[in-house]
């Protein structure tokens, strides 16, 4: 399972997956979760293109997740039908990522080692890496 926000650390962490997924042929699910509390402009470039579009800051939340699964599935290249995207909608990612490694018996969590998100927030409520790293059901690889 890979998990991504866009940030740095997680497309680095796409790019093992990548790498991972070139030797062993396995199959590789991405996440991304609308819950991580961003702004839609971070994940998507041409932001006011949604802005436009849409009338609720949900469905720009659920379009940018969208494109940013759809960009990180073709770093995939000729191996995207092994590839699955899930854009959760209803769930904050730490606990979604380690309810669905337990209920689908997934043998590697790959996640960057920090979003996009204030340092504020991280002192005051830590990253979404070190609480899948304490929850997760199977090996964790937290990548830079």
């Amino acid at each position: 399972m890979l998990a991504t926000d866009g940030s740095f650390h997680a497309n680095n962490a796409a790019k093992q997956v990548v790498e991972f997924q070139k030797i062993w042929n396995s199959k590789v699910l991405i996440i991304h979760s609308i819950k991580d509390n961003r702004i839609p402009s971070e994940l998507y470039p041409d932001a006011t293109v949604l802005y436009s579009k849409h009338t609720t800051i949900e469905e720009v939340y659920k379009e940018a997740g969208n494109n940013l699964l759809e960009k990180t599935r073709n770093m995939f290249g000729k191996n995207q039908e092994l590839v699955e995207t899930r854009l959760i909608e209803n769930e904050v990612p730490e606990v979604y990522i380690t309810r669905i490694a337990e209920e689908e018996n997934f043998d590697l969590i790959v996640i960057g080692s920090r979003g996009q998100h204030s340092k504020i927030k991280k002192a005051l409520l830590g990253t979404v890496s070190t609480k899948v790293a304490k929850r997760a059901p199977c090996n964790v690889l937290i990548v830079k």
